[in-house]
C-alpha cells in the first residue's frame, strides 16, 4: 500500500481543523441536533441527563468541548458526533460536512486561499494573546459557516410557525432543513459575518464566536437612497415596522448593538433621517428600562430620533394588540431623545465637615446682609474718600517744582 504524501496528510489535517472550527461556530445548534434540549443551562455550560452528567462548554476558550462524567469520556464536536451517531471519525466528518452544507472532502480539490491563510496565520503571525487568536479564528469560521449556511438554505416558508405567530412575512430570510429560519447579519457592503437561527418555538441562537457587534439585518428597500431609515432590536420588530411604513429597516438584533449600528449608519448616510425604535421593557417592580435606555443612547450617539411604544413590549406586540396603524402613529411621532440629566461632582467633605462649612458660609452672608441694612447712607456719602497714594503725591510735587525752576 502506497504511503500518503506529507502534503496530502497536511491537507487532511487542515481540512479536519477547518471542519472542527466550523462545527464549533455552530456548536449550540449541533448540541441541540444531537442531544436535544438541555436539562440545565448556564452562560458557560449546558447539561443533559437526569443529574446533568453530560456537560458541554458553550463559551470561553474551551468552547466546543464536552464531557460525560458517568462514562468518563469527552472530546470535541467530531467525537460527540461519532458517539451519538455511531461509526468512526471519518463517518463523523462526512456527516458533519453534510449537516453544515459543505461538499465532501476531496484530496485533489485545492483548499480555498482564505482558509489556507487562516490555517497558517497562527504559526506565522501568532498574536501574543492566545485568547485573542482563538476569538479571531472563531470569527473567521463563523463567517465561513454563515456564508455556507446562507447559500445552501432555501426560501423561508410564509406559513412557518414563528412567522405566523408574529404576523409578518419572510422579507427575504431563508430556511434550512428542520424548518429553521436563517437570518444573516451583514455589514454596509453586504458581507455576511454571522447569522441567527430562529426555531419554530421562538428559540434564537447566534453562531458561536460570530462578529455581531456593528453588523445588522436589513429589511426592505436599499439604504443608499433612503430619506428615512428605521433602526430596531429584533428581526420581527423590524419586519412589523417595514410592513407598517414601507420604510427600510435595520435590525441590530439586540439592545446592546443599537449604539454600535446607529453611528455606522450615520457615517455612511449623513443626510438620512434615522429613527431608533425602542423596546419598552417596563415591568412591574422594575426600576430600569434597558430597551428604552439603549435606544436613547443610540439616538444621542447618531443624532437620531427615537420612537417608544406607550405600553410594555416592542412594536410587534403593539401591532398584535392594536394593528399596524398604531405602529405608524408611534413612528410618525418620533422625537429627539431627551437631553441628558446634568451630573455633579461627588462630595469631597464628610457630613460633619460639610455642615460646618455651610454654617460658616451662611453666617458670613447674614453678617453682610445685616451690615448693609444698618449702614447710614449719609455717612457713606460724607465719609472722606481715600486720597492718592504717597508715591503719586511726591511725583506730582517734583513735577511742579521742576516746572517752577525752569
Amino acid at each position: 500500500m502506497r504511503a500518503s504524501s506529507p502534503a496530502a496528510v497536511s491537507d487532511a489535517v487542515s481540512d479536519l481543523r477547518d471542519l472542527r472550527l466550523a462545527l464549533i461556530a455552530n456548536w449550540p445548534s449541533l448540541l441541540t441536533e444531537l442531544l436535544g434540549k438541555p436539562a440545565r443551562r448556564t452562560a458557560r455550560q449546558w447539561r443533559w441527563n437526569r443529574r446533568g452528567s453530560l456537560s458541554a462548554v458553550v463559551s470561553g476558550t474551551k468552547l466546543g468541548t464536552w464531557f460525560d462524567h458517568e462514562a468518563g469520556t469527552g472530546g470535541g464536536p467530531l467525537e460527540l458526533i461519532a458517539r451519538e451517531r455511531g461509526g468512526d471519525w471519518q463517518d463523523a466528518a462526512d456527516w458533519a460536512r453534510r449537516w453544515l452544507g459543505m461538499p465532501a472532502w476531496d484530496p485533489a480539490r485545492p483548499r480555498p486561499a482564505a482558509a489556507a491563510a487562516a490555517s497558517t496565520s497562527a504559526a506565522a503571525d501568532q498574536p501574543p494573546d492566545p485568547a485573542a487568536a482563538w476569538e479571531a479564528q472563531l470569527r473567521y469560521y463563523a463567517h465561513r459557516a454563515a456564508t455556507i449556511t446562507w447559500e445552501s438554505a432555501g426560501p423561508a416558508d410564509p406559513a412557518h410557525g414563528y412567522l405566523e405567530r408574529k404576523g409578518v412575512r419572510p422579507h427575504g430570510i431563508r430556511m434550512e432543513s428542520g424548518d429553521v429560519l436563517v437570518v444573516p447579519l451583514v455589514d454596509l457592503d453586504g458581507t455576511i459575518h454571522t447569522l441567527q437561527r430562529i426555531y419554530e418555538d421562538g428559540t434564537k441562537r447566534f453562531l458561536s464566536g460570530g462578529a455581531k457587534a456593528g453588523h445588522f439585518t436589513p429589511i426592505g428597500g436599499p439604504l443608499a437612497d433612503a430619506a428615512t431609515i428605521l433602526v430596531c432590536e429584533g428581526w420581527a420588530t423590524g419586519a412589523t415596522a417595514h410592513e407598517a411604513t414601507g420604510l427600510p429597516v435595520v435590525a441590530a438584533m439586540d439592545a446592546g448593538n443599537l449604539k454600535r449600528v446607529a453611528p455606522v449608519l450615520r457615517d455612511r448616510y449623513p443626510s438620512a433621517r434615522l429613527v431608533i425604535l425602542a423596546d419598552n421593557d417596563t415591568k412591574p417592580g422594575r426600576v430600569d428600562n434597558p430597551g428604552v435606555t439603549a435606544a436613547i443612547a443610540a439616538a444621542r450617539a447618531a443624532g437620531a430620533l427615537v420612537a417608544i411604544p406607550p405600553e410594555p413590549g416592542d412594536l410587534n406586540d403593539l401591532a398584535a394588540a392594536q394593528g399596524l396603524e398604531a405602529v405608524r402613529e408611534i413612528i410618525a411621532a418620533a422625537a429627539p431623545p431627551p437631553r441628558p440629566l446634568p451630573t455633579y461632582a461627588l462630595a469631597s467633605l464628610e457630613l460633619v465637615g460639610a455642615r460646618a462649612l455651610l454654617e460658616d458660609r451662611i453666617a458670613d452672608f447674614m453678617a453682610e446682609v445685616a451690615a448693609y441694612w444698618t449702614a447710614d447712607p449719609l455717612e457713606a456719602e460724607l465719609a472722606p474718600q481715600p486720597g492718592p497714594p504717597d508715591w503719586a503725591v511726591l511725583a506730582a510735587a517734583e513735577a511742579v517744582h521742576g516746572a517752577a525752576c525752569s
